[in-house]
C-alpha cells in the first residue's frame, strides 16, 4: 500500500494517521524519540505492510509486474494500488474521497511540528502539493510514476506501470479489491 491507502486505513486520529503516513521516512534510530501516539501509527503501518506483503493477491499482482519492473515491482504495485483505491473508493467508504483528503491534510498539518526534519519535510510537501488527488486519474498516476522513475538509481521502468495496469485492469482490480478488503479487516482489528 502507498500513501493514500495508509492514510485511509488509519483511524480518525491525527497522530496515528501521521505515524502511518511517515513510517517509511523515520530512521530506526529516531523512532524512540517519537511521541507514543505517533509511534502507534508507525506500528499500524508495519502491520498493514506485513499483511499486504504476505497476501496471495498482492503476490500474484507483483509477479505479473516483475518481468517489467524487476525488484521495483512491489513498489510499482503499491502506487498502482493507490490509484485503484481512488477508482474503487465508493466500494469501501461512504464518504467522498475529496472530503477524506481534506481530513488527512488537516490531521497531518496538526501533527507536523511534532516530527523529525525529514518526516516534517515530507508532510509539508504533501500539504503544499496536495498530491493525493493525483492518484485518482490515469494522467495523475502517470505523472506520479514518472516523478519516481526520475529518482531511481537503476532501471526501474516506473513510467510503464500505468500501461501495464490498464492492459490488465480487470486482473489488477480483482487482486486489489481482495487485498484491500482483507487489509481493512486487519487494520480495524489492530490495537493502537
Amino acid at each position: 500500500m502507498n500513501y493514500l491507502a495508509h492514510l485511509a486505513l488509519s483511524p480518525d486520529d491525527p497522530a496515528i494517521m501521521t505515524g502511518n503516513f511517515i513510517a517509511d521516512d523515520i530512521p530506526f534510530k529516531e523512532i524512540a524519540d517519537l511521541p507514543s501516539d505517533i509511534w502507534s501509527g508507525i506500528q499500524l503501518h508495519r502491520v498493514i505492510d506485513k499483511r499486504t506483503d504476505a497476501h496471495l493477491a498482492f503476490k500474484k499482482a507483483v509477479e505479473a509486474l516483475r518481468p517489467y519492473h524487476r525488484k521495483y515491482a512491489p513498489v510499482v504495485l503499491d502506487i498502482l494500488n493507490d490509484h485503484l483505491l481512488s477508482v474503487h473508493w465508493s466500494e469501501f467508504y461512504d464518504f467522498s474521497e475529496a472530503s477524506f483528503h481534506d481530513l488527512a491534510y488537516d490531521h497531518l498539518s496538526q501533527q507536523s511540528h511534532r516530527l523529525p526534519p525529514k518526516a516534517r519535510l515530507h508532510v509539508e510537501a504533501l500539504l503544499e502539493y496536495r498530491y493525493l488527488r493525483a492518484y485518482g486519474s490515469r494522467e495523475g498516476l502517470r505523472d506520479v510514476l514518472a516523478r519516481i522513475d526520475k529518482r531511481t538509481k537503476f532501471d526501474s521502468n516506473f513510467e510503464l506501470g500505468e500501461g501495464h495496469l490498464y492492459d490488465q485492469i480487470d486482473f489488477f482490480s480483482s487482486c486489489f479489491i481482495q487485498l484491500y478488503k482483507d487489509v481493512m479487516q486487519v487494520s480495524l482489528n489492530t490495537d493502537n
